[in-house]
């Protein structure tokens, strides 16, 4: 949802590529300790989709976002909730944030030969002790394996939801999704990807929905969720939400392998956050490290570590509820070493 691989360079494509997506793709990109930062706009907006076939060249780079989340892979082993989705290969843990309430949910995933949502499991900050549970019967299909130009797939399923083990009911969902298009797409930044677009319909009971995902090997992502039910498949068109990620990967279980060669201090993702964002640093050796936070004025808002650590990657959330918007840095001292990062906050 990766400690970063972060491409900084603009790829220019000079062809289209049909590209084709594995399961093992999906897999790879979702490794256990590996991160990816969204971005998501919940306002309505208009969106050039392109058009159904090869040589679309989809620019993305005015996309705008008032959500962030940061989606990190984890060992459904560990998972508070993995009694009640036994059996889990594959599960992501997204923290967001909205009116200082943080909102965590746990999504878990079947390697069936393809890539199934199990269900997920959410809480949320202002009622601790409420769990809210979705399970679909039979697995969600999210993708099939070898996904390319053309590939299509229909699927109908029950989605039960309980709270806190109650049931509250349940819902029929019907979708046909389609990979209709392929091409180049171009990221807010620059970045660009080969990509595939799918068109999936949704359907629970008499409402229907289009989404427009646009999916590349490597995790970058874009999803364009139409306000009409039935939408133009080419051309701009009406988005009641949109969301986006770079292939912005942190890969941590070679890290755990091999201890650090050097101290450094990593840029925290997502950046720009709201109000939660992640901070990674690197010990060579057991080290006394000192982690502060400063205003743009020089003074300190907050310590985050001041103690003896041992080698190795740490990680650690730094949630600014109480900071007004604003640039803010980041020092790691340890021993002779000191680095400081540049932190944008938006709220």
């Amino acid at each position: 949802m990766k400690k970063f691989l972060l491409l900084v360079a603009v790829i220019n494509y000079n062809a289209f590529a049909q590209i084709t997506i594995t399961t093992s793709d999906r897999a790879s990109i979702f490794t256990t300790g590996n991160s990816i930062a969204t971005y998501s706009n919940t306002s309505q907006s208009m969106v050039d989709i392109g058009s159904t076939g090869g040589g679309n060249n989809w620019d993305f780079t005015g996309l705008t976002y008032n959500v962030s989340a940061t989606f990190e892979s984890v060992d459904p082993s560990t998972t508070t909730y993995i009694s009640d989705f036994s059996g889990a290969d594959v599960c992501t843990h997204n923290v967001s944030s909205s009116g200082g309430i943080q909102i965590d949910i746990w999504s878990y995933y079947k390697l069936n030969g393809r890539y199934d949502l199990m269900g997920t499991a959410s809480t949320n900050s202002s009622q601790a002790s409420v769990v809210t549970e979705t399970k679909n019967n039979p697995y969600r299909q999210e993708y099939v394996d070898g996904i390319t130009y053309n590939s299509n797939w229909m699927q109908t399923f029950t989605q039960s939801m309980t709270v806190n083990g109650t049931s509250t009911g349940s819902s029929n969902v019907s979708i046909s999704a389609v990979v209709d298009a392929y091409g180049t797409m171009t990221l807010p930044g620059g970045m660009s990807y080969d990509a595939l677009r799918i068109k999936e319909t949704t359907t629970v009971g008499s409402n229907t929905n289009v989404t427009f995902s646009f999916v590349t090997k490597s995790g970058a992502h874009v999803e364009v969720s139409a306000a009409d039910p039935n939408p133009s498949d080419h051309g701009t068109i009406s988005a009641d939400n949109t969301s986006y990620n770079g292939a912005l990967i942190t890969t941590g279980i070679n890290e755990v392998s091999t201890l650090p060669k050097n101290f450094n201090l990593k840029q925290n993702y997502p950046n720009p956050f709201n109000p939660s964002t992640k901070i990674v640093y690197s010990l060579p050796k057991r080290s006394l490290v000192k982690l502060k936070i400063y205003d743009i004025l020089g003074e300190k808002v907050a310590t985050l570590v001041n103690e003896v650590e041992s080698a190795g990657v740490h990680r650690i959330n730094f949630t600014a509820n109480e900071l007004a918007s604003g640039f803010y840095i980041a020092r790691l001292n340890s021993g002779s070493f000191s680095k400081t990062i540049k932190m944008t906050l938006l709220k």
